[in-house]
């Protein structure tokens, strides 16, 4: 109790009047934990609620274990939540041991909701930390996996247990002769999780080092340390690099991006990708390196495609992260402009205006969101809509025509950029792309006597 009251005040888990859910299931570890719980509580004033989550894996043994729990609940005199396995709950895309775990967790936090409670405690201790770090090695892991779970995670989750060994813990509840459940399954080494706990643990600590489980637990406690490190110059890396960003997608600074060191650019893209996930995880070691080879080497155009429906793409000087859209074709626009007259371009949330006037009543200046052309060169119908296939114009000082397309590219304009930018075309081609360009037919020269004044209006969203 002593050892593991220290393991609380090292790490803050617990302040004094807090309440606390605690994950009881019945086994040894719960059972040791809700224990020294009890025994601190009165000193520390805290309110303790316990919750037994039902899987129904084992049938009568997992019904077993719940009236276990109740009953130690009412001896107690604390409150007892139960709480059952949603088998109509979707799975798709998850394995069957994160499912459990997901709708263990969903019902630890809905209960700590409903009794106000500011803190989740459960019964992890030194073992298993040393199982999880083997685990992720296993999976090839980088240095998020390989620092374990934390002591305390979200201000919110608490492990007192986590630097007391699953021995310790069976000799104390021994020894207070105080019972406990035995989950069956836990021998079974169908699981990764138990293949290592009750093999490969056991061969390292014969044939390879005694203290191996203490030694693992050590590691992963220096790696949080680095680990924190790095997400705080991850932030700020992050802050530097980042052009636009909103709740689907990013854009980054390539030339920001390349010049940071390996270890931090992989962390910062692993972060945004994991961001963008629905469950902020599946990013792995081989979909960074994907990513990273955009910024890299990638020209224009190239793109990667990345677990829950994110895609990445190099457009010129920029890295974009976004959610993968449904698949619908870029909307098309056109609508007629009558002079004088304007048109709501609802695609666009814009209003465009046009009036002729004499030159010699015109004052010609250079005024945002308003453009002059010679209203003598226009060929009828006017229509205002974005680009189309085989659109060309004559740029302004040249003699010979280009395609949109063509000036798209050379104004490294990205690819989704380009079906949104509004065109002014008459019977003839082209003469005007937003914000950017006029054709050379229709400037206005010496020889203009009558001007159409247009008026781009941007409406507030």
């Amino acid at each position: 109790i002593k050892k593991i009251q220290q393991t609380i005040e090292k790490y803050n888990l617990l302040n004094k009047g807090e309440s606390v859910v605690v994950a009881l299931s019945g086994g040894p570890d719960s059972t040791a934990l809700l224990t020294v719980l009890c025994s601190i509580a009165g000193k520390m004033d805290l309110k303790l609620i316990i919750a037994h989550f039902n899987h129904g894996l084992r049938g009568r043994e997992s019904d077993a274990d719940e009236r276990y729990c109740r009953e130690l609940a009412e001896k107690s005199g604390l409150i007892f939540c139960p709480g059952k396995l949603d088998k109509k709950a979707d799975t798709k895309g998850i394995s069957p041991e994160d499912f459990y775990r997901r709708q263990r967790y969903e019902f630890l936090n809905r209960t700590a909701e409903k009794y106000k409670a500011q803190k989740i405690a459960l019964g992890h201790n030194l073992n298993d930390q040393a199982e999880t770090v083997l685990l992720n090695l296993l999976r090839g892991s980088g240095l998020e996996g390989l620092k374990g779970f934390r002591p305390m995670r979200d201000d919110r989750i608490i492990r007192p247990l986590i630097e007391t060994s699953r021995q310790e813990i069976i000799s104390f509840l021994d020894a207070s002769q105080i019972a406990y459940r035995q989950d069956r399954s836990n021998k079974d080494n169908k699981h990764l999780r138990n293949k290592i706990r009750n093999e490969l643990i056991p061969h390292l600590k014969k044939e390879y080092n005694p203290r191996i489980d203490e030694n693992l637990a050590q590691m992963a406690q220096i790696l949080r340390v680095e680990d924190d490190f790095i997400k705080r110059h991850v932030t700020g890396a992050l802050k530097k690099s980042v052009l636009q960003k909103d709740s689907s997608s990013l854009s980054l600074k390539v030339n920001t991006v390349r010049q940071l060191p390996d270890a931090l650019r992989w962390r910062l893209l692993k972060t945004i990708m994991e961001d963008l996930t629905p469950l902020k995880n599946g990013i792995s070691y081989a979909h960074v390196r994907s990513v990273d080879d955009l910024v890299q080497k990638s020209e224009s155009g190239r793109k990667a495609t990345l677990p829950s429906k994110i895609r990445a793409r190099r457009e010129y000087d920029k890295l974009i992260l976004e959610k993968k859209k449904t698949g619908k074709k870029p909307v098309q626009y056109e609508y007629v402009l009558n002079i004088p007259g304007s048109v709501y371009i609802k695609e666009r949330n814009m209003t465009v205006k046009g009036k002729f006037s004499k030159r010699g009543n015109s004052r010609i200046k250079n005024r945002e969101n308003t453009v002059y052309l010679d209203g003598d060169m226009i060929k009828p119908p006017l229509i205002v809509r974005n680009r189309r296939d085989g659109d060309w114009f004559q740029p302004l000082g040249m003699a010979g025509r280009q395609k949109i397309k063509k000036y798209f590219i050379d104004h490294k304009i990205a690819a989704p950029r380009r079906d949104e930018i509004m065109l002014l075309v008459d019977g003839h081609s082209v003469i005007y792309i937003e914000n950017m360009h006029l054709n050379d037919r229709v400037k206005i020269s010496a020889k203009t006597k009558k001007v159409l004044e247009l008026q781009i209006s941007a409406l507030d969203q």
